[in-house]
């Protein structure tokens, strides 16, 4: 989950069967194309990578070795599988830092600070290897940025492996329905594969599955902590990261050190499994980008109202429905750009709406006029890529809507609904928003048979040891800010800043303030006054007429302190995925 070059994302190849609270993504080259890929690819670079998990002895105490790079350290803590069963079955976290420049036990060390980057299933090694470095210039460098992989998850072991070779991983993937209202049977079809898959998990995994829920993966947390000498968690979880934040805290209020959660998910609706009411501001983000668009004579499909914009969208969007383009670039490399590839972009563009729809609309733009080879490109879709290799299945442990469902439908109620219940459940989200399509988590839930061996309900209050911060953008496209503002009662002195964006979580865009605001927090414990709002640094589209100053001059009269946060906070937004 880990991008360690500038700006370039990737999503789609699989983002049609299933991301998590979405997969983050950028464009980081203007000149060039943008490339998408799930996760599970970029898991897969990982997993394949020099260093050897496996050579790495599993220990009660921390015994870091180096590993890949310079100056990263890597570990393999042993936890008992079930904590109620202390003495029984063990599983090994994986756990990655990049070190403070103070040794453990100096003064200035202020110890691990832990990562969730969301999912659920995302791998937290992965996501410190490739932003370790940007978050301590944000944090400061008396601490360890230390990400680990939770429970079946990466290189934690044991892993969840329910498609055994990648040729079974094609087959899912190549008979996956698209979007459930590309056509009439989408739905009833996504319904059946989930029946499916709930029984090949049950059959071949149930044991892996029915420990790596989020309560489990809490108790995990606090180990860590305390392998390292310490009581109080410190953490930064995003998306599904507060689900596990909040979780712990709930669990364990007198082991909150710093805790903070951002791009906040409804805790409730969560483990109900209903999954209903992520996409509350959806809308409201594509609004901001079409009127953005609508300001700047710059952007590709430029008309003077974001109503107007809307429509042209509409339009192209209905062609595409019924007249889908097909696409060959060169030599073998074949496909189509129709509806449900047009609308997945749309949407996920949503997450990180600077670095990517600039680029979505001049591929959208050239679609208007019948050429469908940028957006192709813009998909990353690639012949080549689907070729299928002998070999074990290791890399494949972290395939992205198998191991959300493993902890996100292990965690709920259970959800058992007829294909009429469905409808009517989608009908309901429709009526939120326009995206009600994209978002089929629920749907993974109804045929998932394993049940965690440990579950928490709630209540999600708590007089924690130290005040929590919650973090909301105004306009995030999956977790509303709504969210952060009901969970954040449930916690003594919590406070919640506001971050005057479009995108999902803070990191979508650069923002100064919120940076300072984060490093304040952890390094001496100040919270924002409540109901403070920071502003970002960002436009989606540069508009004609900019009032004020630019950015550039803006960037030119800060303090040197503030510049060099500036400039790391933008570095890390270019990099950020989720």
């Amino acid at each position: 989950m880990s991008k360690p070059h500038t700006k370039r994302g990737r999503i789609l190849q699989h983002c049609l069967l299933a991301l998590g609270i979405v997969g983050l993504w950028k464009a980081y080259n203007a000149s060039g194309p943008l490339e998408l890929s799930p996760h599970a690819n970029r898991e897969v670079q990982v997993l394949a990578d020099t260093f050897d998990w496996f050579k790495l002895l599993p220990s009660e105490t921390l015994e870091w070795v180096r590993c890949y790079q310079e100056p990263f350290q890597c570990a393999r803590l042993e936890v008992p599988l079930d904590y109620a069963k202390p003495r029984g079955q063990k599983a090994a976290v994986a756990l990655l830092k990049y070190p403070s420049k103070y040794p453990v036990g100096h003064e200035k060390w202020r110890g691990p600070i832990l990562f969730n980057p969301g999912g659920p299933g995302v791998s937290g090694v992965s996501f410190v290897r490739g932003l370790g470095a940007n978050m301590s210039k944000i944090i400061g460098d008396e601490f360890d940025m230390l990400g680990f992989d939770p429970r079946g998850i990466g290189h934690t072991t044991p892993q969840l492996v329910v498609l055994d070779t990648q040729a079974e991983v094609m087959t899912w993937s190549l008979q996956y329905p698209p979007l459930i209202n590309s056509t009439v049977d989408a739905l009833a079809k996504l319904h059946g594969y989930w029946k499916i898959m709930g029984e090949l998990a049950d059959e071949r995994q149930a044991h892996t599955a029915a420990h790596m829920s989020t309560a489990i993966v809490a108790r995990d947390m606090l180990a860590i902590t305390k392998a390292h000498g310490r009581d109080k968690l410190q953490y930064w979880g995003f998306s599904y990261g507060s689900v596990l934040g909040i979780t712990y805290s709930a669990m364990f209020p007198d082991n909150v050190g710093r805790v903070i959660v951002d791009g906040v998910v409804d805790l409730e609706n969560y483990y109900s499994g209903a999954w209903d009411n992520n996409l509350m501001d959806a809308d409201k983000a594509l609004a901001m980008v079409l009127d953005s668009c609508a300001a700047s004579s710059t952007c590709p499909l430029h008309e003077a109202t974001g109503k107007l914009i809307s429509k042209r969208l509409d339009a192209i969007l209905a062609r595409l429905k019924t007249d889908p383009i097909p696409v060959r670039t060169s030599g073998s490399n074949y496909g189509m750009v129709d509806f449900s590839l047009a609308r997945t972009l749309l949407f996920l563009g949503l997450t990180e709406p600077v670095g990517t729809y600039p680029l979505i609309f001049a591929a959208l733009a050239e679609v208007e006029k019948g050429n469908g080879d940028l957006l192709f490109a813009v998909s990353g879709v690639k012949a080549s890529s689907w070729q299928c290799e002998c070999g074990g299945a290791e890399e494949l442990a972290t395939f992205p809507a198998v191991t959300l469902a493993a902890v996100a439908c292990s965690d709920a109620d259970v959800v058992r609904e007829d294909l009429d219940q469905l409808k009517q459940h989608y009908a309901n989200m429709a009526r939120l928003s326009n995206f009600a399509e994209y978002w089929r988590i629920h749907v993974y839930c109804t045929g998932w048979k394993v049940r965690a061996v440990e579950r928490f309900n709630g209540p999600f209050v708590g007089n924690t040891s130290f005040p929590m911060l919650f973090i909301g953008n105004t306009a995030d496209p999956v977790t509303p800010l709504w969210a952060a503002k009901k969970m954040s009662k449930g916690f003594k002195g919590a406070v919640v800043l506001t971050q005057n964006s479009p995108g999902h979580c803070s990191l979508a865009a650069t923002s100064l303030c919120s940076s300072k605001y984060i490093r304040a927090y952890f390094q001496n414990g100040t919270l924002p006054a409540p109901g403070t709002v920071c502003e970002d640094e960002d436009e989606i589209f540069t508009p004609d007429n900019v009032n004020g100053v630019t950015g550039e001059r803006r960037t030119k009269a800060l303090s040197a302190e503030d510049r060099e946060l500036m400039d790391a906070a933008r570095d890390l937004s270019s990099r950020f995925e989720i």
